[in-house]
Formats: structure tokens, C-alpha cells, sequence
């Protein structure tokens, strides 16, 4: 008899250990050095044993069959096999940040410009300590159209206290209303009154910068940002609105249950998720940051990442496929990282590049990240 596996199951082989991929379920699972054995066996059409217990259990859950012959199993597949290797292609940008402003009052702990790092402070709003000349409204209007013509497809537009120039805002939020249909402007609760509140209701989706609990409504999307070491007291604990920005200076020491570091932050995967980071980074991909003087960045995150200045440039010439372009940060996928190219969770994971490199100063590196490849083990939490 023969076993294979399923057209949406996919057998991805680690260091040490391989893992099950269902992209229709979502679920994966995570395989010994035995069972690993047994699945290579498997795809490479050998004989097997039709009451393996192991086997007869994938066979239950519906992640693959016994065959009496061998088969050729068309795996699912998304998008063209050829699209890579057409000459020319526009690039998909799913959205881009634009920092419209780098003025606050607040000077909140957590804010950039004291040198934190922050798991989504991409989200969060943000003043910088860095020097230029802010880009004006005419320049931001342009910068709109030409996201509009690359189909960038939403604009979240942040910088400090967007309400200290409310005029300007208006402004740039009005031309935008016109391009895109997908907008998020992005502060801090306490910055917007009950008539900016108003104001913004039909124009754009709310992202509320917190560090209160208290200040938590149902009405929009919020950050709630906390001490990366008092993180873990309200895991599981928040409505789904909530996304939680966990800070530290250097996030040691790394504990072995934070969900930035274990696999408590393993998501269930799809065919789109799977697709996209075996070729792309999970985070940094399809997306831009114009910066309050107009630096091109990879992420809000990444200030020491300038690709140019765009009131030096085109936008779009930070498409063209130069090692200076923002697609050398979106290539780089998990496979392309020396530690996660050696994993078998490698195309579920998600990752920082803005946390990694503000820990090591490397592009490339890896180490907020308890599980070893080379052994197949996960650190245990302490007792």
C-alpha cells in the first residue's frame, strides 16, 4: 500500500523535525524525526505498512489516503506558476503608511522618539528625534496619486498628534477620500475630540493608541500598548478589537511563553498565508512607509532603512527591481534567514524585522525565537 497526502497538505521538512500543513483547515502539524521519516517515505511514493497507527490517524483527519498504486497528487496551488518569471510585473502593495506629521505633546513612554522597541508600533502612533524638513500637503496629494496609480490598495495616515495641524490633516484626508476607499488614520485616543471624532466617522477607520484598559470602547480598532514583562497578564484577556503592542528596550531576558517568542504566537495557516511567505516577508511585503521628511522606508519601525527621499525621486522608482529598491525587503523571506530557513514552521511564523534588527543591528537575523531547529525542540517556560 501507498500513502499520500491530501492536494492541500503540504510536508514541509525542518533541520530536525518536518510539520503538516492543512491550508484548508488551517492546522499544523508539528512531526517527530520518526513520523518525518514516515511522510518523506510517503510523498516519494514508497511502501508502507496500511495499519501504521500514525497513518491511519492523518487518514482520520482527513489529511491524506492509502493507495493501492502510486498516485501523482496535484498539490492545491494559488496564483499562476509562471507569474515569477514574467518580465515587468507591477508590484501588489497592500498599503502604505504615510507620516504626515512628527509633532506631539504627550512625550508617552512608549513613543519612538525614546528609543523603544514596540511589536506593533507600526500601528501606533509615533514622534521621531530626527532632523528635515516636513514634506507639505501639495507633496502628500501627489504622493497619494501615485499610490493610487501603483493600485496601492489603503493608506494609513499617522505622525504624532495629527490634530495640531487639523487643517492640514483635513486636507490630505480629503484628497484621499477621492483615491482610495480603504482609509486608517491612526493616534492617540486622548488627541481626537468629539468633533474629530464626528468628523472622521465617514472618512476613515480609527486606529486608538492606549495604555489604558479603561480607555477601550467597541467602536474602533485599538493598540493597547504595555510593558513587555506584564504582557503576558492579559493574554487571552482582550475583545478582538484589541491588538496588543508589547514595549522594551531590548526584550530581556526573552521569556519562554511570551507569544512574541514561543509557539503560543503560531497562527493557523491558509493557502494565502502559505503562498505568500514562501516567497515573501510575512510582514514587511507589499507594503511602503513615506516618513514625515519624506524618507522611503520599509516599515514606520525602520528609521535606519532609508531607501531615498521622494522629494528627490518618483515614488515609483522605488519599485524598479534595483538592489535598492523596497522589493529587496519584501524578498526577504523566512527561507532566506539562517535559523528559519532551517525550520519547519517557516511558512505559518510571523516575524519583526524592525524588533530583530533594533536587538542585533542584522538584517538577517533571528533571535527573538525560542525554538531550536537544529535540536526540533521549543525552550520550556520556566517552572
Amino acid at each position: 500500500m501507498y500513502f499520500r497526502l491530501n492536494p492541500e497538505c503540504y510536508y514541509i521538512k525542518g533541520d530536525q523535525n518536518g510539520a503538516i500543513y492543512d491550508l484548508i483547515e488551517g492546522d499544523i502539524y508539528a512531526l517527530n524525526p520518526k513520523e518525518s521519516q514516515t511522510i518523506e517515505t510517503c510523498e516519494d511514493n514508497g511502501v508502507v505498512d496500511p495499519k501504521d497507527p500514525f497513518l491511519c490517524e492523518l487518514k482520520q483527519r482527513t489529511v491524506g489516503n492509502f493507495y493501492e498504486k502510486k498516485v501523482y497528487i496535484e498539490k492545491l496551488r494559488l496564483g499562476s506558476p509562471i507569474a515569477d518569471f514574467q518580465l515587468d510585473r507591477p508590484p501588489v502593495l497592500i498599503r502604505a503608511f504615510l507620516e504626515i506629521d512628527n509633532r506631539c505633546d504627550r512625550s508617552c513612554w512608549y513613543c519612538g522618539c525614546h528609543g523603544v522597541s514596540r511589536s506593533q508600533g507600526c500601528f501606533g502612533c509615533n514622534t521621531w528625534d530626527e532632523d528635515g524638513t516636513p514634506v507639505h500637503a501639495p507633496r502628500w496629494k501627489e504622493l497619494i496619486d501615485e499610490l493610487h496609480h501603483l493600485n496601492c490598495m489603503s493608506l494609513l495616515i499617522k505622525g504624532g498628534d495629527l490634530t495640531r495641524n487639523w487643517g492640514k490633516t483635513q486636507e490630505i484626508l480629503e484628497y484621499a477620500n477621492k483615491k482610495f476607499p480603504s482609509i486608517f488614520v491612526i493616534g492617540h485616543k486622548q488627541h481626537f475630540s468629539k468633533e474629530t471624532y464626528e468628523y472622521l466617522e465617514n472618512k476613515a477607520n480609527l486606529i486608538l493608541q492606549t495604555d489604558s484598559i479603561s480607555d477601550i470602547g467597541n467602536q474602533h480598532q485599538y493598540l493597547l500598548t504595555m510593558d513587555y514583562q506584564k504582557s503576558q497578564e492579559f493574554a487571552g484577556n482582550l475583545p478582538p478589537n484589541v491588538m496588543v503592542d508589547m514595549v522594551s528596550r531590548n526584550f530581556d531576558p526573552l521569556q519562554p511563553d511570551s507569544p512574541l517568542s514561543s509557539k503560543k504566537k503560531m497562527p493557523k495557516t491558509n493557502l494565502e498565508r502559505f503562498t505568500h511567505n514562501n516567497k515573501l516577508h510575512p510582514c514587511l511585503a507589499q507594503s511602503i512607509t513615506i516618513s514625515w521628511n519624506g524618507e522611503v522606508l520599509p516599515c514606520p519601525m525602520m528609521r535606519n532603512y532609508s531607501l531615498g527621499n521622494i522629494n528627490d525621486r518618483k515614488l515609483w522608482t522605488f519599485f524598479k527591481n534595483t538592489p535598492d529598491s523596497i522589493q529587496e525587503f519584501w524578498n526577504i523571506s523566512l527561507t532566506r534567514l539562517d535559523k528559519c530557513g532551517k525550520c519547519e514552521f517557516r511558512y505559518a511564523c510571523t516575524d519583526c524585522r524592525a524588533l530583530e534588527t533594533a536587538k542585533t543591528g542584522d538584517l538577517k537575523s533571528k533571535v527573538l525565537c525560542n525554538y531550536d531547529p537544529s535540536k526540533g525542540m521549543w525552550q520550556q517556560p520556566a517552572a
